[in-house]
């Protein structure tokens, strides 16, 4: 199966104030590449989501803002399955962001590893991704998007040897989740 995991972080409670965005390839359970990017929100930083991810807006000064880094995202995203921990969280970051800059995203599939994590694993006191990740004994640094985007990767891969399954389809057999359209 081959997918991307995607993590955005936020400057501000604005959805489409996207100061970081980490992604991993994954093809046949194994991760062949990682994007990571400090984003320029064009946008104030909001105390509360600096102490969260402790980006600044000194750290991303210099940096693309998310209409170039579009470029580079789009071939990721384009026709494949994004994966997301609180999926529903990052692709509207992502809608958001694209609205901003009057983007045209390409269509995708997505999924959301905290759902699939309920259904797979029952008995966690929550599921938020670090919870799922200490489950599964995964490096995680918490709100790196980098970082988040491997353990969301990671959870999947698990997830689907554990069921057995090689595709969605086979996931959604066994589960009951479904594939939503991007």
């Amino acid at each position: 199966m081959e997918f991307v995991s995607i993590d955005f972080e936020t400057a501000n409670q604005k959805w489409d104030s996207v100061c970081a965005v980490g992604m991993i390839m994954v093809k046949n359970e194994e991760i062949v590449d990682e994007y990571y990017s400090l984003v320029n929100p064009e946008d104030h930083f909001n105390s509360i989501n600096v102490n969260i991810h402790g980006i600044t807006a000194k750290d991303v000064a210099n940096m693309p803002n998310f209409d170039t880094i579009s470029r580079q995202m789009w071939p990721w995203l384009s026709g494949n399955l994004v994966i997301a921990h609180n999926a529903a969280f990052d692709i509207n970051v992502l809608k958001k962001v694209a609205q901003k800059y009057k983007l045209i995203v390409p269509e995708f599939s997505y999924a959301c590893t905290c759902q699939i994590a309920r259904l797979a694993w029952r008995s966690l006191e929550n599921y938020r991704l670090s919870t799922v990740a200490r489950h599964l004994s995964l490096e995680l640094q918490h709100h790196n998007a980098l970082s988040d985007a491997r353990a969301c990767a990671r959870i999947m891969v698990q997830v689907m040897k554990e069921y057995g399954c090689e595709d969605m389809t086979g996931l959604n057999r066994k589960t009951g989740y479904r594939v939503r359209r991007g």
